[in-house]
């Protein structure tokens, strides 16, 4: 496995004219989830097949959904400065990390119902949770589901719902926008390199293929949660939890998301902070950073 990282990290820097420290970096862990004692992994069985899971820590629930194209392997950075205090659980999506490929395009609803059931195998009454990019939208629905479940709501690099007509608009070039990032040549994954270099632009090599790896892995799985994520109408979720109190934040240049002020005005209970010096992986970035402000505010 070692040296098929190397590869792939010689590859990469060979056809995209990246740093080849990439290679060097290899030689640390590349999967948190894994190296680090503290997380305890599991499996619930499922409809939808086996849903990878892992908890870490010791204190109140924090619920943490992962993004479109990535896996729970998203937090582990948050492991050594958030487990003293507080319960980490995140689950991989239906085809995504490590859970089952699913036999058919899912969406909002189904991922929800696949942390739904991590939650109930846990026996988790009562969490704080934190959804990230298209995990705030899973966010936004398991709370309108279930508001009694959830007391404080991070929704983190999600951006204000657009009007209808944009929304429509959006939609019908989401195929031909996802069409083009999914090709797997050696020249389109340097392509891709070179975007995540602009998505990370305060990281060194080595951290930049921890989230490169998960999201080329994932996009080459049967389904790309992207399109039924994306179509999904939030409003109707945001009408229900409006009551809640809700941390909205975003990294400082994350290109993905726009109007959050926008969600300040129909979450009236809600307030905004930006991550300085963060991008579109916030929390491969800069873990300490984001882990004081979800401290700070599920403790006040």
């Amino acid at each position: 496995m070692k040296k098929l990282l190397l590869s792939i990290g010689l590859c990469i820097g060979a056809l995209g004219g990246s740093n080849l420290a990439v290679a060097e970096d290899t030689q640390k862990p590349l999967l948190r989830t894994t190296s680090l004692s503290e997380i305890k992994q599991g499996y619930v069985n499922t409809e939808k097949g086996q849903i990878h899971y892992w908890t870490a820590g010791n204190g109140p629930a924090l619920f943490l959904i992962h993004q479109s194209a990535a896996s729970g392997e998203e937090y582990a950075g948050l492991v050594p400065y958030l487990s003293d205090d507080f319960t980490l659980i995140t689950y991989d999506w239906p085809g995504h990390g490590m859970s089952d490929d699913p036999e058919y395009e899912l969406g909002v609803e189904e991922y929800t119902e696949a942390g739904e059931a991590v939650l109930d195998h846990l026996k988790i009454e009562k969490a704080h949770i934190l959804g990230y990019h298209g995990g705030a939208l899973v966010t936004m629905n398991m709370v309108a589901k279930n508001p009694d479940r959830f007391d404080k709501v991070i929704l983190a690099g999600t951006s204000g719902p657009k009007p209808k007509e944009k929304s429509e608009k959006f939609s019908k070039d989401l195929d031909a926008t996802l069409k083009k990032s999914h090709q797997t040549d050696a020249q389109s994954l340097a392509d891709a390199w070179e975007r995540f270099e602009e998505y990370l632009p305060n990281s060194q090599s080595g951290e930049i293929l921890r989230p490169f790896l998960n999201n080329i892995y994932t996009r080459i799985r049967p389904y790309d949660a992207h399109y039924g994520v994306l179509r999904w109408d939030r409003w109707p979720s945001l009408d229900k939890i409006k009551h809640k109190e809700i941390l909205i934040t975003q990294g400082e240049n994350d290109s993905f998301v726009g109007r959050q002020e926008k969600l300040l005005e129909l979450l009236p209970n809600a307030r905004r902070e930006v991550v300085e010096n963060a991008g579109v992986f916030m929390f491969y970035e800069v873990p300490e950073v984001a882990a004081e402000l979800i401290g700070r505010f599920l403790k006040e």
